[in-house]
């Protein structure tokens, strides 16, 4: 097992639903930014993921919304740069466009019009990473995510948002 990390930025358009406004809001950000810690187990084609993300400057706002979670990624074709075998006598390091596909749980807060919640949500996202050194690469996902919330309340809220990512993944393989 190896460990890396990702950092991207990206845009968000992120709508909110609070019961004592008459009609849902929106936020647009072009300045979101998203760390990513993995933990990869290429023998399973999968990585352990903790991420931060975070919105600045939407709707006049420094933070309205910041988040953190856990989650797995799946790549379709198997981990970038893991050492492979191809025969009995040669080893290489095996450097492709690998698209993969995620979900994570987070607790994240939202903070606008004099509301501060804190709420767990669920994120599934795509994506691909493209070899642009042989430590680094080019890293491009989407990212569509929804609170889990209960609609009884009498206070309830709920989000969902899409976010457009670009950004670097740094690899550290031997």
């Amino acid at each position: 097992m190896t460990s890396d990390w990702d950092a991207s930025l990206g845009i968000t358009s992120l709508q909110y639903d609070f019961s004592r406004l008459e009609a849902s809001k929106s936020l647009e950000s072009s300045t979101t930014v998203e760390v990513n810690y993995s933990i990869n187990n290429p023998s399973i084609n999968t990585a352990m993921t903790l991420s931060f993300m975070e919105i600045t400057d939407a709707g006049g706002l420094q933070l309205p919304f910041t988040r953190i979670a856990v989650g797995a990624r799946y790549y379709l074709m198997g981990v970038n740069g893991m050492r492979t075998v191809l025969d009995s006598r040669t080893q290489a390091k095996v450097w492709r466009s690998t698209p993969f596909i995620a979900m994570n749980l987070g607790l994240s807060n939202l903070a606008v019009d004099k509301l501060n919640a804190s709420l767990l949500d669920l994120s599934v996202r795509g994506g691909v990473e493209i070899p642009v050194m042989s430590n680094m690469l080019l890293v491009g996902q989407v990212a569509l995510g929804s609170s889990l919330t209960a609609s009884s309340e009498e206070d309830s809220v709920s989000y969902q948002f899409m976010t457009l990512f670009a950004g670097l993944r740094f690899v550290g393989f031997e």
